[in-house]
């Protein structure tokens, strides 16, 4: 079968087919893609917003105090201070 236009060259055709499906499969992958990050950020928003909403003694930090259910204050835990030298055991050297 012979080439109805002579001075054309088929091959830019063929590239062009090829661009068009990669860019179309492209178009579905960056679809879903900014479905997902939407999703992110409606649910990041919420989150905000649901803590925003909360009172602020539920809020606590690991370095702040809390009343647990008895009525006593948690507090943190602290190191524990430097043991004190032991003055008989210094000067039993000699």
């Amino acid at each position: 079968m012979q080439n109805p236009l002579p001075g054309k060259d088929p091959r830019p055709r063929s590239l062009a087919a090829r661009l068009e499906r990669a860019a179309g499969d492209m178009n579905a992958f960056l679809l879903v893609l900014a479905i997902g990050l939407a999703t992110l950020d409606l649910t990041c928003l919420w989150a905000f917003k649901l803590q925003d909403a909360l009172p602020a003694m539920t809020r606590t930090s690991a370095s702040s105090t809390a009343i647990n259910s008895n009525g006593a204050i948690n507090k943190p835990a602290q190191a524990k201070p430097p043991p004190k030298p032991n003055p008989t055991a210094a000067g039993s050297g000699s």
